[in-house]
């Protein structure tokens, strides 16, 4: 149990330092250090509950784009994050999608400097 909890901490904490950096790097996207936890935490959840569900509807579109409209997705997760937290703004869904992957590749390289799996 205390594994789990070890992992999700790290999880987390990477999660943070990816979308403090992504903050940094696109100009279309601002989180205030006062919304970098909510936004953290509300990414994951999101990522863990809404995620799945929306690339079950999308498998259609996913299957036809040879898995390109998982970027589309992923931009659409990062979207909501942005709607439901206050102090955190994204211009545009282009700008979310972009992000998203920048976001992707930092959570990766982070995961395999600091994550143990």
């Amino acid at each position: 149990r205390g594994e789990n909890l070890r992992k999700l901490s790290i999880s987390l904490i990477i999660n943070g330092v990816s979308l403090y950096l992504i903050s940094n790097l696109f100009d279309g996207i601002i989180i205030q250090t006062s919304a970098l936890v909510a936004m953290t935490l509300i990414f994951c959840v999101l990522n863990t509950i809404v995620k799945p569900i929306l690339e079950l509807f999308a498998l259609p579109f996913t299957i036809m784009t040879l898995g390109l409209f998982s970027l589309v997705v992923n931009g659409v997760v990062l979207n909501l994050a942005f709607a439901f937290v206050k102090g955190a703004s994204c211009d545009s869904l282009i700008t979310c999608i972009g992000a998203s992957i920048v976001l992707s590749i930092l959570n990766t390289g982070l995961q395999a400097i600091f994550g143990e799996d």
